[in-house]
């Protein structure tokens, strides 16, 4: 779990959503020179690195920019960062964003991988632990003040506490009245 406590949103996270997280992880292991993403292919999951060293660079010339654009990425990196302002925002699966690196392991490379998917189902489920303005300032373009998607989270969320709560209800009712009428001698 301390490899997602890396990830600013994750820190002060409450350890239900971090637990919720760390189910979907699966351990997944590349081969030593192998591509692990591509540049422009849909970024379907985020890896946090726990053995061997990954090259993440772009194809954008060196020479053009006078820096170099590869990045080495080790135990305790992460790359699919981009995926929680994905998932924070009211998007079909359908509209991935797209990886802007190539991710090509230099050793053998072991992670543990989250899926877009459950990452945003993750997210879907405990959405009020991400409406902190402090947690999302880093996330370009979110409109927290004016999103119709945290009022119909809210809602949903609402209504199923309120279904919840009446079942319950109605189970505490049921058994009170069995304990007036039924007894055993």
């Amino acid at each position: 779990m301390y490899l997602i406590l890396q990830v600013p949103l994750f820190e002060d996270m409450d350890e239900k959503v971090l637990n919720a997280i760390c189910a979907h992880l699966k351990p997944v292991i590349y081969a030593e020179d192998n591509y692990i993403l591509q540049e422009g292919e849909p970024l379907e999951k985020m890896l946090f690195i726990t053995q061997g060293t990954a090259w993440s660079y772009t194809t954008i010339s060196e020479t053009s920019t006078g820096y170099s654009n590869t990045k080495c990425l080790g135990k305790g990196n992460l790359y699919g960062e981009e995926l929680l302002s994905w998932a924070l925002k009211s998007t079909p699966f359908s509209e991935l964003p797209v990886s802007t690196r190539i991710v090509k392991s230099q050793t053998k490379v072991e992670a543990f991988a989250i899926r877009a998917k459950d990452l945003k189902n993750v997210i879907a489920k405990f959405w009020w632990h991400f409406r902190r303005p402090d947690q999302l300032h880093y996330l370009e373009g979110f409109q927290l003040e004016h999103g119709e998607h945290w009022k119909r989270l809210a809602v949903s969320s609402i209504q199923a506490n309120w279904r919840h709560y009446c079942a319950r209800a109605k189970k505490r009712e049921l058994r009170e009245w069995r304990k007036k009428f039924i007894t055993i001698e």
